[in-house]
């Protein structure tokens, strides 16, 4: 029975210590909730600005680009500001800290290298305006479409869904695919028992009319350059044809599916594997 007086009285002697502490954690939930609102506010606010990039002559890609460069200088700058606010808080002097962060500059000058590498890319990249977000390009080897250009990372979604994080120092050469215009490359096979003039003819009528029926996509008429290379069982004719920027896939595919029905209908044969076997009549 006297523990337990004991236990009571000491825990109300220590209300006092008790209330500041709860004080301290409710300062410090306060700080995060309010800094993350504002950066939700600004966040909303930059949105907002850069849908009036058609009044400012700016193309989506680059106020896509600058919305995220934004949003991430703010997001950092509010990471600051909310770990010296909870400092102060629970009473830990910043200024001391800020004076051994300078003391140990030296000291981790060297595990930060990497960090202001990155940055300092991540700058000479959006200022020489090597690509942008929503660019598809090959970065060493990730392949795909540009999500999220940092201060410090390039984010690349990959055509299979895979996203690649890649620092702004380790890039070295940049593909852009989507600056200027793209080729269509089709490579037809036909047997060599086909007539190749026929086939150059049909696909040169076939090029002309794809062209005049797809003036959106297609740049200038298509070239059909001719027989390119021979294999096994078939003789390769090569056709191409200048697209719009990153329209050259869907081209490809329509006219290798047009280019297929053409020669069913004009009997131009496609090669297939054969084997000729000689026999011998065996001596008697």
């Amino acid at each position: 029975m006297e523990q337990l007086k004991m236990k009571i009285i000491s825990l109300l002697a220590g209300t006092g210590s008790f209330n500041v502490y709860l004080s301290a954690a409710l300062k410090i939930l306060f700080i995060i909730i309010f800094w993350r609102i504002v950066n939700a506010v600004l966040n909303k606010v930059i949105n907002n600005f850069f849908k009036l990039s058609p009044r400012l002559r700016m193309d989506e890609k680059k106020s896509n680009t600058l919305s995220g460069l934004m949003k991430s200088i703010i997001r950092y700058t509010i990471y600051i500001i909310m770990a010296i606010s909870v400092l102060n808080v629970l009473n830990i002097p910043t200024q001391s800290i800020l004076a051994a962060a300078g003391l140990g500059g030296l000291a981790i000058g060297f595990g930060a290298q990497n960090l202001v590498k990155d940055v300092i890319s991540g700058f000479f990249i959006l200022f020489e305006d090597q690509y942008a977000v929503g660019d598809y390009v090959s970065i060493g080897s990730a392949t795909g479409n540009v999500e999220d250009i940092g201060l410090r990372i390039t984010k690349i979604r990959a055509f299979n869904g895979d996203l690649h994080i890649i620092p702004n120092g380790e890039i070295k050469t940049v593909i852009n695919h989507s600056r200027g215009n793209s080729l269509a490359i089709i490579d037809i096979s036909i047997a060599y028992e086909a007539d190749a003039d026929k086939a150059i003819s049909i696909l040169k009528d076939i090029g002309n009319s794809f062209y005049e029926n797809n003036r959106d996509r297609v740049i200038e008429p298509p070239e059909v350059l001719g027989i390119i290379s021979f294999g096994e069982s078939d003789a390769k004719i090569r056709m191409i044809m200048k697209t719009a920027s990153l329209k050259h896939w869907s081209v490809e595919r329509e006219m290798r599916k047009i280019i297929k029905e053409a020669f069913r209908k004009e009997n131009i044969e496609v090669p297939y594997p054969r084997r000729v076997y000689i026999s011998r009549p065996d001596k008697e």
